[in-house]
């Protein structure tokens, strides 16, 4: 609920509620806050920089991926400003040489000095003066994940499990490191602190001055967003930003929520990302909290080693993780290990294993039995697995996989029937093609076609249709019929998948395929390259389809085109 709960004011911040934003900032505060006093050891200090920490979240909130992070992705901007500010300290003290260093201050000054100004400004009692001084000395009796612990479970009097939410743990870890830390502590001690951490207040106008500043950053933010869509590489800045918090996070602790985090930032780093997901997925294996999360993590690791081309690498990790997930996880993340990344079929082939990799899919393939995996599970492993099968060439067995995949998706108003009604056609087009056999593939494209005629007659009549399924049938028959070769009949799908959504790069990409290869168009088919380059920059995955271009047979003779090269971003 909690989380369920933050997702919604997220979206409604990003639709320019800022009152949701200050709820948000009423949620966290204090438990940010109390993460913060703990790492610099100076309470009004802790202030502005969890000040700072809710204005940084305001400005990035809309590259958060996944809003049920929040929470986390919070802490990780806390602590990075935890960081500099301890950085910033030491550049001061190593500037100033003739003061005294902390080493060298007495403890009751260092404290003085810390509350003087709170004092003045809040007219606090002796007594709380008093009581903050015996708390810090009895924290720091502390190991630093119990201190936390305790910080949280006193000050924000947050739950064992909220606190193992926020801190990416479960709840059981946290049971255990506040029983630790109790029995390190006197009872009279521990009372105390309950005492005083719960009349600690933060100041009233945090809130109100983070407010305060949301409508400059508004427009700072407005700025941004209308440079970004004229010029698609125009947030490569905050994407840098978000990398280096993250490694400086990194450093610590690695968190379930942390590595998440890092994940999907890295994915948009292109090739070195990659790598560094591949570190980051190797260290966190080890330190994973429950099963689901190995599972993740390890599949994970296998996908970004074939993203890589380490073959023999990824074959051994994708076999690993299937043994493992034979034993530990259920029949359905089983098919998943085989049907997730087609990504991991071309490292079969390259070592000369698909045999092997036959022999792992037939295995698996006796659990669509199991009565408990549902529907979904088995038409996604058959589809998957099937593609797969055509690739290696194995024709009839494409075909057996097909007919499998017919039989379980037999209900016309299941929400994923059309998904595998088009899937199960699309490959009886490559089948069929391959064999020669017209007749039959003739059929299927009738089949298709009649779809797709069906639903645009009604939607120029204004009737409703599910423009999704047009978008892809128009999209996966077009694509079909360029690899065939079939040109003058693949820009008239294209052209209406593109026309129901033209934020298809891979569309447009198949779009200039056809057309340089029907037509020789130079203007229309640089149009369509341009577009699908530049969408895929705002994507961050840069040089996608310079890659593709020169692997495409079609486009050899213009390979050094210079104006082909510029529609790529290419010098």
């Amino acid at each position: 609920m909690e989380r369920e709960e933050d997702v919604q004011l997220i979206r409604k911040i990003l639709s320019g509620d800022e009152a949701a934003f200050g709820i948000l900032v009423e949620k966290y505060q204090k438990s940010v806050h109390a993460l913060v006093w703990r790492k610099i050891g100076d309470y009004h200090y802790a202030e502005d920089i969890v000040q700072d920490a809710f204005l940084q979240a305001y400005k990035k909130l809309s590259t958060l991926k996944n809003p049920n992070q929040f929470a986390g992705w919070l802490y990780v901007i806390a602590n990075r400003l935890c960081i500099d500010w301890t950085r910033k300290q030491k550049s001061l003290r190593k500037r100033k040489p003739a003061m005294q260093s902390l080493e060298d201050t007495r403890r009751e000054e260092i404290e003085k000095s810390s509350y003087t100004h709170y004092i003045s400004e809040q007219q606090v009692t002796e007594r709380t003066e008093y009581c903050h001084k015996l708390v810090q000395k009895l924290l720091k009796k502390l190991p630093e994940n119990e201190r936390t612990v305790v910080t949280l479970y006193y000050l924000d009097e947050m739950s064992t499990k909220e606190i193992g939410k926020f801190l990416g743990v479960s709840a059981n870890t946290i049971v255990s490191r506040l029983h630790r830390a109790r029995k390190r502590l006197q009872a009279d001690q521990e009372r105390l602190i309950q005492e005083v951490l719960d009349d600690v207040q933060l100041s009233e106008n945090l809130k109100e001055d983070i407010v305060k500043q949301l409508e400059s950053i508004q427009s700072t933010f407005d700025s941004f967003m209308a440079q970004a869509k004229s010029d698609p590489t125009s947030g490569a800045d905050i994407l840098t930003e978000a990398h280096d918090q993250v490694e400086e996070a990194l450093k610590g602790e690695i968190t379930s929520e942390l590595a998440h985090l890092a994940h999907e930032i890295y994915k948009y780093m292109g090739k070195p990302g990659i790598e560094k997901n591949v570190s980051l997925h190797r260290r966190y294996l080890n330190v994973a909290s429950d099963n689901k999360e190995r599972f993740w993590s390890h599949r994970q690791l296998s996908v970004n080693l074939a993203m890589l081309g380490r073959n023999r690498e990824a074959i051994e990790e994708q076999v690993r993780l299937y043994r493992w997930a034979c034993e530990h996880m259920s029949d359905a993340d089983v098919l998943y290990v085989l049907s997730s990344c087609l990504e991991h079929a071309r490292c079969w082939r390259a070592e000369g294993r698909i045999d092997d990799w036959v022999q792992l899919y037939n295995e698996a393939s006796q659990r669509l039995e199991n009565p408990e995996l549902s529907r979904y599970d088995r038409c996604n492993f058959l589809q998957i697995g099937s593609e797969i099968l055509r690739a290696y060439g194995r024709s009839d067995e494409t075909l057996l996989g097909m007919e499998k995949l017919e039989r379980f998706n037999d209900e016309p108003d299941w929400e994923h029937y059309f998904r595998f009604w088009l899937a199960v056609r699309t490959n009886w087009l490559l089948v069929y093609s391959g064999r020669e056999d017209w007749d039959r593939f003739d059929q299927a494209l009738t089949e298709v076609s009649t779809f797709i005629e069906g639903e645009m007659e009604k939607r120029d009549a204004g009737h409703s249709v599910n423009l999704g399924n047009l978008h892809w049938a128009a999209h996966d028959i077009g694509c079909c019929l360029v690899w065939l070769q079939k040109y003058n009949e693949a820009k008239r799908f294209l052209q209406v998948a593109i026309d129901v959504d033209e934020v298809n790069d891979y569309g447009h990409f198949m779009l200039a395929v056809s057309i340089w290869a029907s037509e020789r168009n130079r203007e229309k088919t640089l149009h369509h390259l341009k577009f699908a380059h530049e969408i895929v920059l705002a994507a961050w995955n840069r040089g996608k389809y310079y890659q593709m271009f020169l692997g495409t047979p079609e486009f050899a003779d213009v390979k050094d085109d210079p104006e082909f090269l510029k529609a790529l971003g290419q010098k």
